[in-house]
């Protein structure tokens, strides 16, 4: 797996293997699956990739601190 950032237009594209790209999904909020021949996931490409990162680790980071309720 590898993963290029084109800082241009924004997008980080993860690899997932390397084989021929054969149709691309939309999955909603600038998320795109790309398959190959066989429906195998391929690539994952991410539009507006700064915010999104972003926020994804804005959320993984409070979800860690929040604090614990004590159970008795």
């Amino acid at each position: 797996m590898k993963s290029v950032y084109d800082p241009e237009v924004d997008v980080l594209t993860i690899v997932i293997l390397d084989d021929v790209l054969d149709h691309g999904e939309d999955i909603g909020e600038g998320v795109i699956v790309h398959f190959n021949k066989k429906n195998i996931p391929v690539e994952i490409e991410i539009l507006n990739a700064k915010d999104k990162l972003i926020d994804w680790i804005r959320m993984a980071l409070a979800s860690q601190t929040k604090p614990k309720v004590a159970t008795s």
